[in-house]
């Protein structure tokens, strides 16, 4: 359990402050007005589905490097460090160009929304997609520097970077009166920030602080691509799965609960992210150290950490059950004094935590398949569940039962449920300690 939470502490925290960087930026736009707040919300959506896209390298790297360093095998490490760079730089190029040609389409295609909300969102979409090429760099090197077992320094990086956002977000939002677009140039150059200092610190770690040896490591290889992309594709559809139809649902709550439901399901998904900070905290922490016990022949700890990552996991939901049952209402009016929203935002938290309860199987176990690079099981579970399932619940209960928002609510809170009980049946087959990558 020393060892779990040693990793996992850093990488919590880093997402506190990720969260509250989020959230911050909400409660400012959210003081501009109900529009602005439903149009960052769904501008948020979609970058979030793009952003998850970074996993096809980060999820592949994460899985191989802990494998190598757990053998000790640093050369094959600084290959495989080099070849991810390579491909995530030309992924990331790629969507940003799509992105910033067709963002405006993208949004009137999956939201429809008003000419008002469409225009915050495409304010604020527009300038972040710029900055994608550099999240998806940015998220491959912090994961090899967490797969050496260094979570530490990616907290120090991207803390700086969030703290420089929160401080821009007021000069530009507010002073310099930009509204949305000054809270989207926060973003870009606080990205630009942690960009710039993680690259730094992966040629130091890794590569002896010589851009001469990071830059021989710069090699296209098939072979490691094809074992980046074998694991990273199956895991990448599988994080695709719940932003993608998460983006899908917000236009159903757009439909069925206008400015109102699209503004509490923004605000209301900004709380619950603080849920998933220390459960994310362990599925990264366990990634780590299950790809190195693997590496290191070591099945049996492997065990010991599941079981010990589970039992913190189910003490991080009970607490935070008291304020979501309890306080929704005094949690959703820091984000605005709208009643409408505020009693929409107090059922999505009652309603969807019944079934987010659920939610440590998947990701301590997920978890598991990350760091054995078996991730199949986790996509599979995650497709039926979100896809197959949560969308088609959803729009029957929202439109055919007229439940209307609460409709969504129920469906998202069945979906959880449902991936939760398949990945468990995945892993007691155990086929992911005998897993080759």
């Amino acid at each position: 359990m020393n060892k779990i939470f040693k990793l996992s502490w850093p990488v919590m925290a880093g997402m506190i402050l990720q969260s509250l960087l989020a959230t911050v930026d909400m409660i400012f736009v959210g003081r501009l007005g109900t529009s602005q707040l439903a149009g960052v919300g769904i501008a948020t959506s979609a970058l979030t589905v793009i952003f998850v896209l970074s996993t096809l390298v980060s999820s592949g790297v994460i899985a191989l490097v802990s494998r190598y360093f757990g053998e000790g095998n640093l050369e094959e490490v600084k290959k495989i460090s080099g070849q991810a760079y390579i491909m995530s730089l030309v992924i990331g190029s790629i969507c940003s160009i799509l992105c910033c040609i067709y963002a405006k389409q993208v949004l009137k295609v999956l939201f429809n929304p008003d000419l008002t909300t469409l225009k915050y969102a495409y304010e604020f979409s527009v300038i972040v997609f710029s900055g994608t090429v550099l999240v998806f760099v940015s998220s491959t090197m912090r994961t090899i520097i967490q797969a050496l077992g260094d979570t530490k320094t990616p907290l120090y990086i991207f803390g700086l970077a969030n703290i420089l956002n929160i401080i821009l977000d007021l000069i530009l939002i507010y002073k310099c009166d930009l509204g949305v677009r000054g809270a989207a140039i926060a973003t870009l150059t606080s990205t630009i920030f942690s960009f710039i200092l993680i690259n730094i610190i992966v040629i130091k770690k890794l590569y002896e602080g010589k851009i001469s040896i990071f830059v021989k490591s710069l090699k296209i290889s098939t072979n490691i691509s094809r074992r980046i992309l074998k694991i990273g594709s199956w895991a990448c559809i599988k994080e695709l799965a719940r932003p993608f139809t998460g983006m899908l649902m917000v236009s159903l709550v757009y439909y069925v609960g206008k400015e109102a439901g699209s503004a509490a399901f923004s605000a209301g998904q900004q709380v619950l992210n603080y849920t998933f900070i220390f459960l994310n905290g362990l599925s990264i922490s366990i990634s780590i150290l299950v790809g190195q016990n693997i590496g290191s022949n070591n099945i049996d700890e492997c065990y010991k950490i599941v079981k010990s990552g589970l039992k913190l996991a189910i003490i991080n939901m009970a607490v935070f059950a008291i304020p979501y049952f309890i306080f929704p209402g005094e949690i959703m009016a820091i984000f605005t004094n709208d009643a409408e929203v505020i009693s929409t935002g107090i059922s999505y938290l009652r309603i969807v935590y019944v079934g987010v309860i659920f939610v440590v199987f998947s990701i301590i176990l997920g978890g598991v398949f990350q760091g054995s690079g078996d991730t199949l099981p986790p996509m599979i579970s995650s497709i039926v569940a979100n896809v197959v399932l949560k969308l088609p619940l959803a729009y029957l209960f929202a439109i055919n039962l007229n439940m209307g928002t609460n409709g969504v609510w129920l469906a998202v809170s069945l979906s959880v449920i449902i991936e939760a009980a398949m990945i468990i049946y995945y892993f007691k087959k155990d086929k992911w300690k005998e897993k080759v990558i």
